[in-house]
Parts: structure tokens; C-alpha cells; sequence
């Protein structure tokens, strides 16, 4: 079981970070949306926090990724495609890139105006990196709002990735998808 990528296939570094993540951002857009429509105050903010939680752990599997996907190179493409195909899933990868950095600083700062707890899971606790001030309300409404729409362009954007790999998997029949889970 390699762990780096091969010529071929992604190594199993690049296939669990990916998964997880995966993963991570259904739950991420899961508890958003419940803790924003929750009418019980009590339940919302227990759903925020989990969210704001998960969030820094996904902030740091972001950037391991970040950092494996620039340490490790990427597999050969397995057909030939048109350039117009391979230009858009490289800009859908790169703006999904681009939102994983942008949602966790706009969560961040949206949290720290909450003024609540920073810890994560009482494993550690982020550190408050500034102090709101007491009138301003600018930040962490901008903060807010990029945040949210964000969120949004990053389900549209997954939501693409998933049929293009569900249009390579089942109509290019090129195997996408069982490289991306077994590495085979």
C-alpha cells in the first residue's frame, strides 16, 4: 500500500485526506445550516459550536492536504480529453481550494466576535488573534456574509466535482472513482 501517488494513481495519503474532507464538509454544511434555521437558542448555539469545532479541524486537514498536494505529484491523466475539460476541472479544484482557505478564516473571525469558547473538543484552543472592537459590527458581518455565501459556492462547486467524476465513472468508464478509493 503506497502512500505517496504513483505515475497511475493517487497514494493513500492523498485518498484518506481527500474522504475525510469529503466527508467533514457535508457534516460542515449540515451543522451551518441546521444552527442558522434552529428556532430553540439553546440548540442553535450547540450547533454552532460544533460547527465552529469541526471547522478548525477541517482547517487543519485543509492544509495537510494543501501541503501533501504541492509535496506529492499527481497522477497521469488515465484518456486523453479535451483541453476545455481539463482547463474547468482545474479551475473547479483550484476555486475549491480557494474556498477552503476563505471558509475557515470567515468562521474564525465570525467566532471570535461571538466571544465564546475557542476551545476544540477540549483538545486545545485557538488562540484569539484579535479583540473585537465594542461598537464595530463591520468585520464580522462581512466575515458573516463571505462565510455564508462561500459555503454555498463550495456545495455548487462540489456538486460538480461529483457528477464529473460520476460522468467519468459511468460514461467515460475510465475508472476514476475506484482510483480514488482503492488506488488501483
Amino acid at each position: 500500500m503506497r502512500l505517496r501517488n504513483s505515475s497511475r494513481s493517487w497514494g493513500l495519503v492523498a485518498r484518506v485526506l481527500h474522504w475525510i474532507v469529503a466527508v467533514m464538509i457535508v457534516v460542515q454544511f449540515a451543522t451551518g445550516w441546521l444552527a442558522e434555521n434552529e428556532s430553540n437558542e439553546d440548540a442553535s448555539l450547540i450547533l454552532i459550536r460544533s460547527h465552529f469545532q469541526f471547522g478548525m479541524v477541517l482547517g487543519g486537514l485543509i492544509l495537510m492536504r494543501i501541503l501533501w498536494r504541492l509535496s506529492d505529484s499527481r497522477p497521469c491523466e488515465h484518456i486523453a480529453q479535451p483541453r476545455w475539460q481539463t482547463i474547468s476541472a482545474e479551475a473547479v479544484h483550484g476555486l475549491m481550494y480557494v474556498l477552503f482557505i476563505i471558509l475557515p478564516v470567515s468562521g474564525y473571525i465570525v467566532w471570535v466576535h461571538m466571544k465564546e469558547s475557542m476551545d476544540v473538543f477540549g483538545l486545545f484552543t485557538i488562540p484569539r488573534l484579535f479583540t473585537p472592537s465594542v461598537d464595530g459590527e463591520t468585520l464580522w458581518s462581512g466575515a458573516w456574509y463571505v462565510h455564508y455565501f462561500a459555503g454555498w459556492a463550495l456545495i455548487a462547486l462540489a456538486c460538480t466535482h461529483i457528477a464529473a467524476a460520476l460522468w467519468h465513472q459511468f460514461i467515460i468508464r475510465d475508472g476514476l472513482i475506484r482510483r480514488m478509493t482503492t488506488g488501483q
